[in-house]
């Protein structure tokens, strides 16, 4: 059995579980008529989740006086939602950077202050999964709360999903968002052309930006025996390879191998004129 700390909305609420540590409990409707000192079922509850981190519990401490119960509730059925798509746990610190941001997010909305993602291209085709779960965390805030969120809000919350899944910082997975696009301009620079956000060839091009980044920040290296081939036969889309790779370079003050360049050149070479 719990007994309830406090109601955040009709499914969410703050607890005690049966040895006095404090949780968050997540389940259809376990907060419906329930006030503080009520018992809920173990068998009602869908989700239990503990905020174990000392500077996190303090946080979220923080976080529950300055923002409104409900935006918290919603925030945490986003992330019930998201483990139980992802058959992942997310880092607890999500608890608090999630509700956070969606209530900064609503606060200017209701300011009248448009939500601009730069990368929202970028995010729908990196992070797909989270982006479908962010979709539908938007509807959840438009049919709770009656507020409605744009599609680049939408791009944020993906992004707060895929860092508290990879355990890695809000900042590390906006940083190499931010570069993958950067190497995206490049080449369409040199392509002088932009390349359709919608299409296959940039659906597997920003993949594979996605997945080099990653390689050459873990000091990881592919084998390429076809790269003097490509050099000889790819001269065009090698050179833009290379100055790709100087720019991630000096992202990452790390140094790309040849045999990635070569991997990145045949990519952009799909993307040339025959």
């Amino acid at each position: 059995m719990y007994r309830v700390v406090k109601v955040l909305n009709n499914n969410v609420c703050m607890a005690h579980d049966k040895n006095g540590v404090e949780c968050i409990l997540v389940g259809k409707g376990i907060g419906f008529g329930k006030r503080q000192g009520d018992l809920i079922k173990e068998e009602s509850v869908e989700k239990v989740f503990y905020v174990k981190d000392t500077e996190n519990k303090i946080k979220f401490s923080d976080l529950m006086e300055k923002v409104r119960t409900d935006v918290v509730g919603i925030s945490e059925e986003i992330i019930a939602m998201a483990e139980k798509i992802k058959g992942k746990k997310l880092n607890e610190h999500v608890h608090i950077a999630l509700a956070d941001h969606l209530a900064f997010a609503i606060e200017r909305i209701s300011m009248g202050i448009d939500i601009k993602n730069p990368f929202i291209a970028e995010i729908k085709a990196l992070y797909k999964e989270d982006f479908a779960i962010a979709e539908k965390a938007l509807e959840m805030v438009k049919e709770r709360l009656g507020i409605y969120l744009p599609e680049d809000e939408a791009g944020f919350i993906a992004l707060h999903l895929h860092a508290a899944v990879e355990n890695a910082g809000l900042s590390v997975t906006l940083k190499n968002t931010r570069l993958v696009s950067l190497l995206v301009s490049i080449i369409e620079k040199n392509l002088s052309r932009k390349i359709d956000r919608d299409s296959l060839d940039y659906l597997r091009l920003v993949t594979h930006l996605r997945f080099a980044v990653d390689r050459v920040a873990k000091g990881m290296e592919v084998a390429n025996e076809l790269l003097p081939t490509i050099k000889r036969k790819f001269k065009k889309a090698y050179r833009i390879a290379e100055e790709v790779a100087n720019e991630i370079e000096k992202e990452l003050g790390k140094k790309v191998p040849e045999e990635e360049k070569g991997y990145l050149a045949i990519h952009i070479q799909r993307l040339l004129p025959n």
